[in-house]
């Protein structure tokens, strides 16, 4: 039930918790696109714990969204169980999780008496999300592991972008390391170490780096009319 998309923290910690959640679920006629639904109610639950920006508060509301993620896998092991995997459904969860990140870094932002950083951090995710989804075109990027590795949205940029260019291994632990589940995990342990202003630092430099190489590979993309030289996957 495992995707190749995992990162570390959902291979190696919320995939076999939520695998055995899962197997509980499926002995009940719930659909995927209900759990989707049906967990959103936890970043929601998240801000409240965030935005009262207390040391207990702040731990209590990263602890919630690291739930979040956990169940998150849920959906869609039912709906590969199940077999009623669909574009609607990936775009649920999709749109589930990004207005969740806008929840995290808006509610830590007004919390911490940083609502400036937080909106600057927000608005970042959402040009970059943008331009993931209408920037540049999809194509095959370097190697078979490197090109599963990553959804189809983040094909373009990489490979349009340049990034290549400083190595395949540094662009894959690169986005290993910034990926969703690795941040939102990271975050809790910062807010439990009393660093939680890093958190919004961290986001905002990712978001925005991301956006660069998003803004880049748009540009080249469509100055090579989607004539761009690319690596053909290895036999």
């Amino acid at each position: 039930m495992s995707k190749p998309q995992d990162g570390f923290v959902s291979r190696f910690l919320n995939r076999p918790i939520s695998r055995r959640i899962t197997r509980f679920l499926l002995r009940f006629p719930i659909h995927p696109n209900t759990c989707t639904v049906s967990i959103f109610v936890l970043p929601v639950i998240a801000s409240v714990f965030l935005m009262r920006g207390d040391y207990v508060s702040v731990v209590g509301g990263a602890a919630i969204f690291q739930l979040f993620s956990i169940l998150d896998g849920c959906d869609g092991e039912i709906a590969r169980a199940k077999n009623l995997e669909s574009k609607f459904g990936e775009r649920l969860d999709y749109f589930c999780d990004f207005i969740a990140s806008l929840i995290y870094v808006l509610a830590l932002g007004f919390g911490l008496h940083h609502a400036s950083e937080g909106i600057v951090c927000a608005v970042l995710i959402t040009a970059n999300e943008w331009l993931l989804h209408g920037g540049s075109t999809p194509m095959w990027i370097a190697s078979s592991e490197l090109h599963e590795s990553f959804y189809p949205r983040h094909h373009g940029m990489i490979g349009h972008s340049g990034l290549l260019n400083l190595g395949e291994r540094f662009a894959w632990w690169a986005f290993q390391l910034t990926k969703r589940d690795v941040a939102i995990f990271v975050f809790l342990l910062l807010a439990v170490l009393n660093l939680v202003n890093w958190i919004l630092y961290l986001w905002t430099i990712v978001a925005g780096t991301s956006l660069v190489l998003n803004a880049i590979a748009t540009i080249r993309a469509g100055l090579d009319q989607g004539d761009v030289a690319v690596r053909e996957p290895r036999s």
